[in-house]
């Protein structure tokens, strides 16, 4: 059987060995950053008749401090839409060169990840606490996707995302 009662002289317990309590309001400090590999399709051959495909893990760590901090935070990933200025699709570049291709949240590669608008969607996700757990790390998947038989020509091409994380 489950008794709130119990749980009080523990928390009133650890405030104690955290400096004591403090009378006035308590502010909550969660912080979150990302981190990622970003998405390497390695050599692209424009006559195969397959897309070239990759992905990428895309790490949210959530930090709070115990016993003030809520026990979860929820997030939301975004993505731009890189140089090409747009989501259909985002295109690389080797000087005046491009490349098509797209980042996706699924699999599938079905939903493109955007920021929300044009038919993009967004990633959310949730980091949740045990009691005395200071950090949390949630791993997402970003798929890429470079279409078959492009005209490309050789070049090292590259697109800039920025990752946005709403909390």
């Amino acid at each position: 059987m489950y008794r709130p009662r119990r749980h009080v002289p523990l928390i009133a317990a650890c405030l104690g060995l955290a400096g004591g309590v403090v009378a006035g309001v308590a502010t909550a400090a969660i912080d979150c950053s990302v981190s990622t590999s970003g998405v390497g399709f390695g050599d692209y051959d424009p006559l195969l008749a397959t897309p070239d495909d990759s992905s990428a893990s895309v790490a949210v760590t959530c930090s709070r401090v115990i016993l003030v901090d809520p026990f979860s935070v929820g997030y939301t990933l975004s993505l731009s839409r890189g140089s090409s200025g747009t989501f259909a699709p985002r295109q690389m570049r080797a000087g005046t060169a491009n490349l098509s291709y797209n980042l996706f949240r699924d699999a599938a590669r079905a939903q493109v990840w955007g920021d929300g608008s044009s038919s993009t969607g967004t990633v959310a996700g949730t980091a949740s606490f045990t009691w005395f757990q200071t950090s949390q790390t949630v791993n997402h998947t970003v798929y890429g996707r470079a279409p078959a038989q492009q005209n490309a020509t050789p070049g090292a091409y590259t697109d800039t995302i920025v990752l946005t994380i709403t909390f």
